[in-house]
């Protein structure tokens, strides 16, 4: 009785107000606007806040891919979010950037687009929504064979500034105009990628400019074709 008294009583009092939202972990969102779409006001009741609604609301956020939120008595709420962050770009009609899940996103104002990869070649009237992953598969495949390509390190990631897919020719890869386009095909590309890593690091070797080759093909039984 005295305990229901004293929440009575607080209540009265303005005890267990939201006074404070503090927010942890954003980067490309501001903290007024993951407020904003958590739902969560100031004078809110501590007790009346629904943090499961809050959190599903933070999670149709395409840049939030998880989102804890937790009371501090007497008057503050801590918002913890864990953000998508861009790894790639895709070119169709208009251009997106993609997280390490093939998951589509507007293009960043927080995240540097400056050294992303942009896979373009894929159909551009392709039907995208912002905030899910696409199951495409050429998109898909992209994004495994570049992500199996970050153990190699900033040498053969380099090589992936443009990703190009071509219906005819499957994967090419290209460290920017002056470099030679590296064909790599559709099929066994982890393979492929093993093979121009040790392709490359002989080059080094050899102190021999790549940019001599005006391409440097895969395609073919595990062969390095260059042509001069």
């Amino acid at each position: 009785m005295l305990f229901v008294l004293a929440m009575i009583y607080c209540g009265y009092q303005q005890v267990f107000k939201v006074k404070q939202i503090i927010v942890h972990g954003q980067h490309e969102l501001d903290d007024r606007y993951i407020t904003h779409i958590s739902g969560i006001k100031r004078g809110a009741g501590m007790f009346e806040l629904d943090l499961a609604s809050a959190i599903d609301q933070l999670i149709d956020e395409p840049y939030i891919f998880n989102a804890y939120i937790s009371r501090k008595f007497p008057d503050a709420v801590h918002i913890y979010v864990i953000e998508r962050q861009p790894v790639a770009l895709l070119e169709l009609r208009e251009m997106y950037a993609m997280d390490a899940f093939a998951t589509i996103l507007p293009l960043p104002s927080s995240y540097s687009l400056e050294g992303l990869p942009v896979i373009s070649g894929i159909d551009p009237n392709l039907a995208v929504e912002p905030g899910k992953a696409t199951f495409h598969p050429d998109i898909r495949h992209a994004i495994h064979f570049m992500n199996y390509m970050q153990q190699f390190g900033p040498a053969i990631c380099e090589y992936c500034n443009d990703i190009t897919w071509d219906r005819n020719r499957g994967w090419i890869i290209r460290k920017d105009r002056s470099y030679p386009p590296i064909y790599l095909g559709n099929e066994d590309l982890e393979e492929r990628v093993d093979i121009l890593n040790a392709f490359i690091t002989k080059m080094k070797e050899e102190q021999t400019d790549i940019r001599r080759f005006k391409y440097v093909s895969l395609r073919y039984n595990g062969q390095v074709i260059v042509r001069d």
